[in-house]
């Protein structure tokens, strides 16, 4: 798998992050700058089409790297989710030579949901937007620390 761990001056965006669930793989891109990101759309795992999909994506927007949502437990460890998300970006660097990164997850639905809910959206607006709104959360967060790792790199 491209999944690697590197130094962040080797790390170029824009990013596609991809929060994968078991029916859903909700997906969010960075803007070249890495001062916003963004929920795009949302696929069906179910969808065997979805690795060609996320590959269209990576073209559209000129995708220099990807960051999968790692569901981790609360005390940091990780079970069957966390698994289930290594395996689905294992598939998905079968087909695409991008380096893959993983982001702890953690509490990115719940703070999704707070921004969704705080922009007004009703219930069913949120649910329709829930799993690509916690894509960028967590991608906010990779870009965040990765920008606080390259300036204590250059300390």
């Amino acid at each position: 798998m491209n999944s690697k761990s590197c130094s962040t001056s080797e790390i170029s965006l824009p990013l596609l992050a991809l929060d994968i669930g078991g029916k859903r793989i909700g997906i969010a891109v960075s803007d070249r700058l890495g001062f916003s990101c963004r929920g795009i759309t949302c696929l069906f795992r179910n969808d065997q089409g979805w690795p060609k999909q996320v590959n269209k994506l990576v073209s559209e927007y000129g995708i220099q790297g990807l960051v999968v949502g790692l569901p981790k437990n609360m005390d940091g460890t990780e079970g069957a989710q966390a698994q289930d998300c290594r395996d689905a970006a294992n598939t998905l660097s079968q087909s695409s030579d991008l380096p893959i990164f993983f982001q702890d997850e953690r509490l990115s639905t719940w703070t999704a949901k707070e921004r969704l809910f705080a922009q007004g959206l009703n219930e069913k607006k949120v649910k329709a937007k829930l799993d690509q709104t916690a894509a960028a959360v967590f991608l906010e967060d990779f870009i965040a620390a990765m920008d606080t790792k390259m300036e204590t790199e250059h300390a």
